[in-house]
C-alpha cells in the first residue's frame, strides 16, 4: 500500500520511457522514408527536367534549322533525333513510381503531372518531325527534270506539309494554369514552338500546291528582270520585260523586251492609292524604269500587268520579278550555260558580267548598247531556264537556291488569283512589307550603272524613355567609283547637268507604322520629295547627291510607342548588301533581320 499522501502512478515510469522511444524510433523511420523519398524523388525529378530541358534546346534548334540548306545537310533531322532520345529518357524518368505520391499533393502535384505531359507532348513532337524529315528527304533528294515528274513532286511536298501538320493537331501539351513561374517560361516556350512549327507547314503546304497548280498550266506569267547595278526601292531597276508560258511542268521564255523601247501610252494605265501620292510625278505606269519606286510588289504587280497588256496586248495571270543575284543562284543549281555569242556563263562571273562587263565601251549614243544588253541577257535568261528543263536536278540544291534568293527579295511574285496571291504572302516571296518592317533604300536617278560602288552603312539607335522609344537610323553612303568606267557605267548621263560617277537618288526610308507621325530627316540633299503612307508603312525619300570620292550621311528621327518593342529590318536586294549595326550587333540586309530594344 502506498503510504499517505502519495500520488498513485498510472503505469510505471519505465514502461512510459519504452513507449516514448519506441514512438520516436518508428517517427525517426518514418521521417527517414520520407527524406528517402524526397531525396530519391528529387533527383529522379531533377534528372527527367534535365533531359527535358536538353532536348527543348534541341528542338529549338531543329526549328531554327528548318531552312532548305539545312535540310540539305541533314542538320534539323539530327536535331529532331537527340531530342527524341532526351525526351524519352525524360518521360521514363518523370513517369516513375517515386514521383507517383506526389501528384496528390495539391500545388507539387500539378507541376509533376504538367512536367510529365509536356514531356510526353515533345516526344510525340519529335518523333513526328523525325519522320516528316525523312519523308522530305526521300521526295527532295531524288533528282528532276522538268515537267510531270516536278508538278508531282510539289504535289507530294504539300501532301506532306497538310499530313504533317494534323499530326500535329493531336499534341495537346497539358494543363497551363497555376504553374510556378519557371515551369510556366518553359510551357510558353514549347507551345509557342509547336505553334510555329504547325503555322510553317501550313503555309509550305498552301506554298508547294499553288506552285504546283502554276507549272500544272497552262500558265502565263509576265516576267521581269531588274538590274542591281540601278537600284530602286527593295528591287533593282526592271531594265526587260517578257512572257513566260507555264504548262504541264514545263517553262517557255518569249522575247525579252527592253523595256526603255516599250514606253506606255500616257493615261493609258490609270495608277491610284498611295504609289499614285507618293511617287506619281514620276509616271511610274508610262516608264517601266520607274516602276519598282515602292518596295510593295503587290502594288507593282497589278500595274506591271495592265502596262504589258497596254504595250503587247496580252492577259497575264501574274508577275515574277528576278534580278542579277536571282539568275546567279539559279546558275549555281544549273553550273555553267552558254549563250548565243558562244560565251560561257556561270554563278562566278554571271554578277561582274551584267552589273559592269557588258557596257564596257558603251556610250549613251552608241545604237548597239541596248541592243546587245538585251541579247545577252534574254540569251542568258533562256539558257538557265533551258538549263532547270534539261538537266537532272535535286529538289534540295533548287529549294536552297530559292530560299536564298527569295529571303533577300531577289525573287517577288504577284498573282491575280487571290489564293495564289495568299500562298506567296504566306511563303515570303509576295515582297509585301508588313507594320513592322523598316527598309532603307537607296534610289538611283543618275541614269548610269553606279550602285555596284555605292556602299550603304546603316547605324541603327534606340532609346527608351517613359512611355515612348526615340530612335534614330543614320544613314552614310559612300561613293567609291573608279576612274576610267565608260559614260554607260559612270555617267555623266545626258541632260542631268551631273559629271563622272556622280550619283544622284533618293534615300527612301520606310517606317513601322505604330511610328509618330512626326518622323523627320537631317543631312538630305533638299526637303522630302515623298512623304506619308506607303502602304502598311509611313515612307520618308530625301535627295542626296553624292560625287565620287565623297560620303554623304542622313539620319531619319522617329519615335516609337511603348518602352519596349521589335521590328524587322527588310532587305534592301543590294549588291553587295547594307550593313547594319545595332547596340553591339552587326549583320547585313541580306534577308530580314528582327531587332528588339
Amino acid at each position: 500500500m502506498p503510504e499517505t499522501g502519495e500520488e498513485p502512478r498510472s503505469e510505471p515510469t519505465r514502461a512510459k520511457r519504452r513507449r516514448s522511444l519506441r514512438f520516436r524510433l518508428i517517427l525517426s523511420g518514418v521521417l527517414a522514408i520520407v527524406v528517402a523519398w524526397i531525396v530519391g524523388a528529387a533527383i529522379v525529378a531533377f534528372l527527367g527536367l534535365r533531359d527535358a530541358s536538353h532536348a527543348m534546346s534541341d528542338l529549338e534548334q531543329a526549328k531554327s534549322e528548318l531552312s532548305a540548306s539545312e535540310l540539305a545537310s541533314g542538320g534539323p533531322q539530327s536535331a529532331l533525333d537527340k531530342a527524341r532520345k532526351e525526351f524519352s529518357d525524360a518521360s521514363g524518368l518523370l513517369d516513375s513510381p517515386l514521383l507517383t505520391p506526389a501528384v496528390v499533393l495539391p500545388v507539387i502535384g500539378r507541376q509533376v503531372t504538367s512536367v510529365r505531359d509536356l514531356a510526353h507532348a515533345a516526344t510525340d513532337v519529335s518523333s513526328i518531325g523525325v519522320g516528316a524529315l525523312g519523308e522530305l528527304r526521300g521526295v527532295l533528294d531524288v533528282p528532276h527534270r522538268s515537267g510531270p515528274a516536278r508538278v508531282e513532286a510539289l504535289d507530294q511536298l504539300s501532301r506532306l506539309a497538310s499530313t504533317t501538320y494534323n499530326r500535329l493537331e493531336t499534341i495537346d501539351p497539358g494543363p497551363s494554369g497555376r504553374l510556378l513561374p519557371a515551369l510556366a517560361r518553359r510551357y510558353d516556350q514549347f507551345v509557342g514552338q509547336l505553334d510555329d512549327v504547325r503555322t510553317r507547314l501550313a503555309h509550305a503546304s498552301v506554298v508547294a500546291s499553288a506552285l504546283g497548280r502554276i507549272l500544272q498550266g497552262p500558265s502565263r506569267y509576265l516576267l521581269l528582270v531588274a538590274n542591281n547595278a540601278e537600284m530602286r526601292a527593295g528591287q533593282g531597276m526592271f531594265l526587260d520585260a517578257g512572257m513566260l508560258s507555264i504548262d504541264q511542268g514545263h517553262i517557255h521564255l518569249g522575247d525579252l523586251y527592253d523595256t526603255g523601247t516599250i514606253p506606255v501610252t500616257p493615261g493609258a494605265v490609270p495608277i491610284s492609292g498611295d504609289l499614285a501620292a507618293r511617287w506619281g510625278w514620276l509616271l511610274p505606269s508610262q516608264d517601266w524604269r520607274n516602276l519598282g519606286l515602292t518596295p510593295n510588289f503587290d502594288e507593282i504587280g497589278p500595274v506591271a500587268a495592265s502596262m504589258w497588256r497596254a504595250v503587247e496586248h496580252e492577259k497575264v495571270e501574274g508577275v515574277i520579278s528576278i534580278d542579277i543575284a536571282a539568275l546567279q543562284q539559279l546558275l549555281e543549281v544549273t553550273g555553267p550555260v552558254t549563250v548565243s555569242d558562244g560565251s560561257v556563263v556561270s554563278a562566278s562571273n554571271v554578277v561582274q558580267l551584267l552589273m559592269h562587263d557588258e557596257y564596257e565601251g558603251l556610250t549613251f549614243s552608241s545604237s548597239q548598247a541596248q541592243v546587245a544588253r538585251a541579247s545577252l541577257l534574254g540569251s542568258l535568261a533562256r539558257a538557265t531556264l533551258g538549263a532547270l528543263q534539261d538537266r537532272s536536278l535535286d529538289l534540295t540544291t533548287l529549294a536552297t537556291a530559292m530560299s536564298t534568293a527569295t529571303s533577300g527579295r531577289h525573287v517577288e511574285l504577284w498573282s491575280s488569283n487571290p489564293s495564289d496571291e495568299s500562298a506567296w504572302a504566306e511563303g515570303g516571296v509576295a515582297g509585301k512589307l508588313t507594320n513592322d518592317s523598316l527598309l532603307a533604300a537607296v534610289l538611283n536617278r543618275s541614269g548610269a550603272k553606279l550602285d555596284q560602288y555605292q556602299s550603304v552603312r546603316c547605324a541603327l539607335s534606340i532609346t527608351s524613355g517613359r512611355t515612348s522609344s526615340t530612335a534614330t537610323l543614320s544613314v552614310t553612303m559612300a561613293n567609291s567609283t573608279p576612274p576610267g568606267q565608260s559614260p554607260y557605267i559612270a555617267g555623266p548621263y545626258p541632260g542631268l547637268g551631273t559629271v563622272y560617277g556622280q550619283y544622284v537618288g533618293f534615300l527612301a526610308v520606310d517606317l513601322p507604322a505604330d511610328s509618330d507621325t512626326d518622323f523627320h530627316a537631317t543631312g538630305a540633299s533638299g526637303p522630302p520629295v515623298a512623304l506619308g503612307a506607303d502602304g502598311p508603312v509611313w515612307l520618308i525619300a530625301v535627295p542626296v547627291d553624292i560625287k565620287a570620292g565623297d560620303t554623304q550621311t542622313v539620319v531619319v528621327h522617329f519615335v516609337l510607342p511603348g518602352v519596349h518593342g521589335s521590328f524587322t529590318i527588310e532587305p534592301s536586294a543590294r549588291i553587295p548588301p547594307e550593313s547594319w549595326t545595332f547596340r553591339r550587333a552587326t549583320f547585313t540586309d541580306a534577308g530580314p533581320v528582327t531587332v528588339s530594344w
